[in-house]
């Protein structure tokens, strides 16, 4: 906001006030020490405030140049400060994850998606992925087509009941990394979809050992959403856990 901006906004609150009956042109011109007609001629746009006089104006009148400005205006200004911290970019894997897919053997640092949360650098350990559709997945992937993921050496250590994973199963030319909920078994680690996360039942058996598992899994899904959505203002993603925490 400019300094006239500011002025225009202290005049037309004078003006309100004087409509209202709140104030008059005499008691403001009293009140900041000068004449009548200078107000007058002030609040008709044929003269400008001076800087000291606008001080003063506002000391009277018990105003800060926040009060003139909207509340809408304040707000997005600090969105827009907030949104500015966001320049930190990860670079997306090189082929899509899903159903048929392999995991992605490297990166492709010619595309690459803003952090979905305001960070001043991008961490090493994150890397977004496109995601195939998987109707195994439709509830928690919805309409989402890529994922924030964390790549990093601890992520199968310590399984999170809620946690959304990246698993590599098969072997050779059917090989494919989907995501899937892990749960462990008493002799086995067992593989769970949207569709079959409350009937054990129904899980899929992953027969691999503890030391094999960290191998499978490959990442944790921390956000998933719209590739569309890349400009932070209209991001719609969700966090499948806290961004910030390991």
């Amino acid at each position: 906001m400019t300094y006239q901006d500011a002025q225009l906004k202290l005049l037309a609150y004078v003006r309100s006030q004087i409509r209202n009956g709140e104030l008059t042109e005499r008691g403001f011109a009293r009140l900041i020490g000068i004449s009548q007609p200078h107000v007058h001629n002030v609040l008709k746009g044929v003269r400008n405030l001076s800087p000291n006089i606008f001080d003063l104006a506002l000391k009277y009148l018990h105003l800060t140049l926040l009060d003139l400005v909207p509340s809408e205006e304040i707000e997005d200004h600090l969105l827009g400060l907030r949104l500015r911290q966001r320049s930190a970019s990860v670079p997306f894997l090189d082929h899509p994850v899903g159903p048929g897919m392999p995991w992605p053997m490297g990166l492709n640092f010619r595309k690459n998606f803003p952090l979905p949360f305001p960070s001043p650098y991008a961490p090493a350990n994150l890397v977004m992925a496109r995601l195939m559709a998987d109707p195994s997945m439709r509830s928690t992937l919805g309409s989402s087509d890529v994922a924030l993921l964390d790549i990093s050496p601890a992520r199968g250590s310590a399984l999170a009941p809620q946690g959304l994973y990246v698993v590599e199963r098969g072997e050779g030319a059917g090989l494919e990394a989907i995501l899937r909920y892990i749960r462990p078994g008493a002799y086995r680690y067992y593989l769970a979809t949207d569709a079959t996360l409350d009937t054990p039942v129904d899980w899929e058996p992953f027969p691999v050992s503890a030391s094999e598992l960290a191998a499978a899994v490959k990442a944790r899904v921390r956000w998933i959403g719209r590739e569309d959505h890349r400009d932070a203002l209209a991001q719609r993603g969700r966090f499948l856990y806290d961004p910030i925490s390991s």
